[in-house]
């Protein structure tokens, strides 16, 4: 069993069902924004300590509400959850959880704290239910209402929930309201229920927007284009091709000790065509640019390859570089290459002419040198 996240509009529909008022909204656009009233926008995408963060506002106004999203599309978040403001007094706020453990569903509660609820370590009380019965004497001991501590214990049962979250918990009028919600379930229960699926499960990353572009590309293609941005005020940026080839390189240069230095992995293989390899690279290269490393290097490098054609590929590339060359010399950048495969010998030669007639050249091998050549020289390069 794998514990996963799912987002918080997806857990608060499966726990309070038509009730729910929320909205979800994606970066891609498309959805309905609400035309009245005052809402709580936040980023869902598994983020803890959000409000700390700067990804919860509280109380706008319709017309300041795509403000907020835009500023955090900026930042690479992508989802994000709308729901109607729940006028509340702080010392209202209180603290929930249900867990699936050993003996049945561990319940952590506090009347007091709610947010702040780490200040308050002491006014946390525990319960165990272990029948339907208990849920009743925990409703009684705690103040929870007991229909919602039952409609807990059916989602835990039903839609394989592990861990649920609640806080702030607000309770009024006997209704419990859910101002802010977590929830792990197994993710094998995704082949049983109908109710959430992969879709729904959450990454906390941030992404970057050149990862986006670049598995919007990826979904066009039978090829392999994939991107992470590890650092992106990195030194050391690559361009690798064919996924054992591309693992050992990056490797290579955390055995160097250049591990900190890497702005990116990720490859292009399968045969992508010249205008698909473009689009990759100047992705990759755009990222490069905007790094405020003082000194860096670009590795074009991987292994033997048995059918992605090297002249096509490395014509995309070049075709990517031509755009930047000025500001690459400006910046004091070179490229180091290693590669081998279909039309080798045209394609290092398109390579070694572009690099050197632009005052770019680093390095330029074949098949005929060890697979981490170009990566040890662009190392050598930046600690020199």
């Amino acid at each position: 069993m794998s514990r996963v996240k799912l987002s918080e509009y997806r857990a608060k529909k499966i726990l309070l069902g038509t009730q729910y008022q929320g909205l979800s909204i994606h970066a891609d656009g498309g959805d309905a924004m609400p035309t009245e009233g005052r809402w709580v926008v936040k980023v869902d995408q598994g983020v803890k300590k959000r409000f700390k963060q700067g990804l919860v506002v509280v109380d706008t106004p319709v017309a300041e509400l795509n403000t907020a999203i835009e500023s955090w599309k900026g930042r690479g978040f992508t989802q994000f959850i709308l729901e109607p403001f729940f006028p509340h007094d702080a010392h209202d706020e209180q603290y929930f959880s249900m867990e699936r453990v050993r003996g049945g569903l561990r319940i952590l509660h506090a009347k007091e704290g709610g947010v702040d609820i780490e200040a308050h370590p002491e006014a946390v009380k525990q319960y165990l239910i272990t029948t339907g019965a208990d849920a009743g004497t925990v409703a009684a001991a705690s103040g929870i209402p007991h229909q919602f501590l039952v409609q807990c214990m059916e989602v835990f049962d039903k839609q394989f929930f592990t861990f649920l979250e609640v806080n702030p918990l607000v309770i009024k009028d006997g209704e419990a309201h859910l101002l802010d919600a977590a929830v792990l379930v197994d993710d094998a229960g995704a082949f049983f229920t109908d109710a959430w699926s992969d879709t729904d499960v959450v990454k906390s990353k941030a992404r970057h927007p050149a990862e986006v572009r670049v598995e919007a590309l990826a979904a066009t293609t039978p090829a392999s284009l994939k991107l992470s941005v590890i650092n992106p005020d990195g030194a050391l940026f690559f361009l690798l091709s064919g996924g054992g080839g591309s693992i050992v390189i990056a490797d290579e240069a955390q055995l160097l000790g250049a591990g900190a230095l890497i702005g990116n992995y990720g490859e292009y293989s399968g045969g992508p065509t010249r205008q698909e390899t473009y689009l990759y690279a100047k992705e990759v290269v755009g990222v490069m640019l905007a790094s405020n490393a003082k000194k860096k290097a670009l590795v074009i490098a991987g292994g033997i390859a048995n059918f992605t054609d090297m002249r096509s590929t490395f014509s995309g590339i070049i075709d990517a570089l031509c755009e930047i060359a000025t500001d690459m010399r400006a910046a004091g950048i070179k490229v180091f290459v290693r590669r081998g495969g279909p039309n080798e010998a045209a394609g290092l030669k398109i390579m070694r002419a572009f690099l050197e007639k632009e005052g770019l050249s680093g390095s330029i091998e074949g098949s005929d040198a060890i697979i981490t050549k170009a990566v040890d020289d662009a190392v050598a390069f930046i600690k020199s």
